[in-house]
């Protein structure tokens, strides 16, 4: 429910706050007074466009705060999907400015305009000549019937979602096998052709790596060539001096001539050998790697070939390095072991599959014939309703969409039914989509005769009614207040009337006026008790000050507390 509204500077508000009651709240006044901007501003709480025009003339801004108290449920699931804590209270507000900037937050949060007509939807409907009524929504029709429907349809809509729990896993599973079996077919021809091209190149670990190092030699050869020889020449066969060896095992023989004399000699001796055998060691290995080193062009041509070959298939694969291709090869056996292994598990689970799914669409005809005949009633009720709010020749019915067959059926956990309401209010004319239903006050009226039959069970917390008496009197007026106050025991009501009976009905009634002062002209509100009661239903009546007019007041409010214990009864 709304349990507090404040608007600033909106028309001729300058700033008000009322706090609303559950049950019915009733607000009255003169023509003029401002009942609708107060309409117009709960409006902006539920996410419709605002226009700069609705700032007071004077201010540069406007601010509309509502705060609503919603079921733990609703409040829970309103809260996760906009990733904010849960709360007791949802906090609404709308800033505009007149640069045309347009702020919405829920609890402190910003949120854009969408997200909060989303968020509000569901929560309170606006009744009368506002396009925020989720009735006219076909996307609701169905959830509608579902609510008014018995029992079967819960027990089969939670078989259906049992179903389609298990329908989802097989699915999958068969898609990981590579869907069906032509797909599988295709998929097994290319990972061959995958394979057998990786095979075919007998990647090995490291080679790349080795190659390029080859490559490298082999580019290089002369200039290493002549370094290892003149190395070598160096260490061992230099012709211009002593060899580095030769000078070396001169100093082994000096030191192995007195190493008998001193502990220290001897140490320095036995280095002297040490070294000797690792220099005569890396002699050899120079000399070995001289003669290996050779320019050979052909194999120069191959190494190229083969490191341009192995980064054609890096590009082609997207692998890193020939480590990552020699992974893709390893992998693209496993899967193709897999996918040859898997043709009875695949002929196993698409036979699952189609249990499931002639299980379901059984499911879904049984349940779209219990809707069917839940609509059927749900629309002798309301043509019921709508004929005795004044409506006389109102028809109404559901259409449902014809079934698809099974092989063209997209399944769904909810079942596959689509439907909307048609409706026409005057003889000879033919039904129409609800949505596209001509006067605010018709609109208003069917809005209450659809309330009448489903407030026990829709999810509506607040009903908001802008004039809803147009075009109604006498004894239909009796009828619609004793409406609004039999909804009224489920949701809350907030209503706009120029109607004394639906006055005399409300739990709350708060009278609109009007007052000018130093030029600036302002609406007011102010919550009624008592004799003020009495002496607006004989306002509303026409009789302001009258003695009639108070004594049919204060009847009104007889009858009406005898309806509401009729209605409590």
């Amino acid at each position: 429910m709304i349990h507090s509204l404040t608007v600033e500077n909106i028309a001729l508000i300058d700033r008000l706050h009322m706090e609303f009651a559950g049950g019915l709240n009733v607000m009255t006044g003169e023509t003029g007074a401002g009942k609708s901007i107060i309409v117009g501003a709960i409006s902006l709480v539920l996410g419709e466009r605002a226009d700069r025009e609705m700032i007071r003339s004077g201010k540069d801004s406007a601010h509309v705060e509502a705060v609503l108290y919603l079921d733990a449920k609703v409040m829970e699931g309103i809260c996760k999907s906009l990733d904010i804590p849960i709360d007791e209270e949802l906090i609404i507000s709308r800033e505009l400015s007149a640069e045309g900037k347009n702020i919405c937050r829920i609890n402190g949060i910003t949120v854009t305009l969408s997200t909060l007509k989303t968020i509000m939807q569901n929560t309170v409907d606006l009744l009368g000549q506002h396009e925020h009524q989720s009735l006219l929504y076909p996307q609701n029709h169905l959830d509608i019937i579902d609510s008014f429907g018995d029992g079967k349809i819960a027990v089969l809509k939670s078989k259906i979602a049992a179903a389609y729990a298990t329908l989802e896993p097989l699915e999958k599973q068969l898609g990981e096998l590579g869907g069906s079996k032509t797909e599988r077919l295709q998929k097994i021809d290319f990972l061959e052709f995958q394979l057998n091209e990786l095979e075919k190149a007998g990647l090995q670990q490291g080679e790349e790596a080795a190659l390029k190092e080859e490559r490298a030699i082999l580019a290089n050869a002369q200039n290493i060539s002549q370094a290892l020889r003149h190395c070598y020449d160096l260490l061992y066969a230099a012709e211009d001096g002593l060899p580095a060896i030769s000078a070396l095992k001169y100093c082994v023989d000096d030191m192995a001539a007195v190493e008998a004399f001193s502990t220290e000699y001897a140490n320095i001796a036995e280095q002297l050998r040490e070294h000797y055998y690792a220099l005569e060691e890396t002699a050899h290995e120079v000399n070995r790697l001289a003669d290996a080193v050779s320019f050979d062009e052909q194999r120069q041509e191959e190494v190229e070939e083969r490191l341009e070959y192995i980064s054609a298939l890096k590009r082609k694969y997207g692998a890193a390095d020939i480590d990552a291709l020699i992974d893709m090869q390893e992998g693209f056996q496993a899967e193709l072991d897999r996918l040859h292994n898997s043709e009875a598990l695949s002929r196993d689970l698409s036979s699952k599959i189609s249990d499931v799914k002639d299980t379901l669409y059984g499911l879904y005809t049984e349940l779209s014939a219990i809707r069917r005949k839940t609509a059927a009633a749900l629309s002798t009720y309301v043509v019921k309703e709508l004929k005795s709010l004044g409506m006389e020749n109102a028809q109404f019915e559901a259409r449902f969409a014809e079934l698809p067959p099974q092989q063209e059926t997209v399944f769904t956990k909810d079942g596959i039914d689509t439907v909307e309401f048609y409706i026409s209010t005057n003889a000879g004319e033919p039904l129409r989509p609800l949505a596209k239903t001509a006067s605010g006050g018709e609109i208003s009226r069917i809005m209450l005769a659809f309330k009448s039959v489903t407030a026990k069970v829709d999810k509506i917390s607040t009903m908001v009614f802008d004039e809803i008496d147009t075009g109604i009197s006498g004894m239909t007026a009796h009828v619609v207040a004793e409406k609004m106050a039999a909804i009224a025991k489920h949701r809350q009501i907030i209503c706009v009337t120029h109607l004394p009976q639906i006055a005399a009905m409300a739990d709350r009634n708060f009278f609109i006026s009007k007052s000018s002062a130093k030029n600036a002209t302002n609406t007011n509100i102010q919550a009624l008790a008592g004799d003020e009661v009495t002496d607006e239903i004989a306002r509303l009546s026409g009789g302001a000050g009258s003695q009639n007019a108070a004594a049919y007041a204060r009847e009104l409010i007889e009858k009406a507390h005898d309806a509401k214990e009729r209605i409590e009864r």
